[in-house]
């Protein structure tokens, strides 16, 4: 065998392995509690944003404590049917929460109309689906649920233990979010994070306008007003008993922040999914929704904010990129796709 065949084979060989490597790492995460830093990027999507401690427990140092990191969390694990999916055809999701007995949990704190929220997105961050499960006398939750295109998926849990009471600074402190990765095989094009933004136009003619900045490991306050046709919105609609809900997931390991009720007011539901209030609005002003959380490193993060009008939920997606000593302030708009979503 001459030189530049056994150059070819070692490169072949190389090129299989870390192909393996690449459908172990972004299909398997981490599966326990752990106080080391987890998983990476997963579809070609950098780490810069750094590790964090799995489960719902801080990193230290004064950041804030983050969720989704691990299937098993607080005593409680995520037991999904399939971790494969098919492309393009809606079928049941099926899952159980497991105790720390091993058995199916079948009581939950009701918080804001459902037992459990799910959050469905991408690794690359779009593809984003909030879902509201049904579950059976046996524990098992079930859902449609309709991947468009291939790629590793993570799947979040969001709930509040029964045991913990229904009191919303209980909820803060004791809502579990669990996490999970589910594959869609196919041709992976693996999507570019959108430019950071404070204005974000959707379909229909509405936009949405976010104010506030962030450090890292400090706390932080944003604030949301939403526009039609380039009129403030006064008369956003209840929502799961709320006027908006905001999700936020790094990039790279995908860390489910904990967000807490702004100075306007609200609860919290677990880690990252806050529901603010339903406070009235007088006819000429535009009400806030504001929502506070620490962003625990520097990074680029997905902002996730959902609300309703004209009886249609509709999602703001916003790309936020914190920098130690100044958050970064983009100059130009960037156009989002008003997600699907099935309740």
């Amino acid at each position: 065998m001459n030189a530049m065949t056994r150059i070819g084979g070692f490169g072949l060989a190389l090129a299989v392995l870390f192909g393996v490597s690449y459908v172990v790492g972004t299909t398997i995460g981490p599966s326990q509690d752990s106080a080391g830093p987890a998983g990476g990027a997963g579809q070609g999507i950098s780490a810069g944003a750094g590790g964090a401690a799995a489960g719902t427990g801080g990193t230290g140092d004064g950041a804030a404590a983050v969720g989704g990191l691990a299937i098993s969390a607080g005593g409680y694990t995520l037991d999904p049917a399939e971790l494969t999916w098919p492309a393009g055809r809606s079928s049941a999701y099926t899952f159980r929460i497991l105790g720390a007995d091993g058995r199916p949990v079948t009581a939950f704190t009701r918080a804001h109309d459902a037992d459990l929220h799910l959050i469905v997105v991408r690794r690359d961050l779009t593809g984003y689906q909030h879902l509201h499960p049904t579950r059976d006398s046996a524990g098992t939750w079930s859902v449609p649920l309709r991947l468009a295109v291939a790629g590793v998926y993570r799947v979040f849990v969001d709930f509040v233990p029964a045991s913990t009471g229904t009191g919303s600074h209980t909820e803060a402190t004791n809502g579990i979010t669990l996490g999970t990765d589910l594959t869609v095989a196919g041709d992976l094009r693996p999507a570019v994070l959108p430019e950071p933004t404070r204005n974000v136009t959707l379909t229909g003619g509405y936009s949405v306008t976010m104010q506030g900045r962030a450090e890292p490991g400090e706390s932080s306050t944003l604030t949301f007003t939403v526009a039609h046709n380039g009129r403030p919105v006064t008369d956003l609609e209840q929502y799961l008993g709320a006027l908006g809900h905001l999700v936020v997931i790094r990039q790279g390991d995908l860390a489910y922040l904990h967000v807490h009720p702004g100075d306007g007011g609200g609860d919290n539901h677990g880690d990252g999914h806050v529901h603010t209030d339903g406070a009235s609005v007088a006819a000429d002003e535009s009400p806030e929704l504001s929502f506070a959380t620490r962003f625990p490193s520097a990074g680029s993060y997905r902002l996730y904010l959902d609300f309703k009008h004209g009886g249609q939920v509709r999602t703001a997606e916003i790309t936020m990129d914190v920098v130690a000593g100044r958050t970064t302030s983009p100059t130009r708009p960037a156009g989002t796709a008003t997600p699907a979503h099935v309740h």
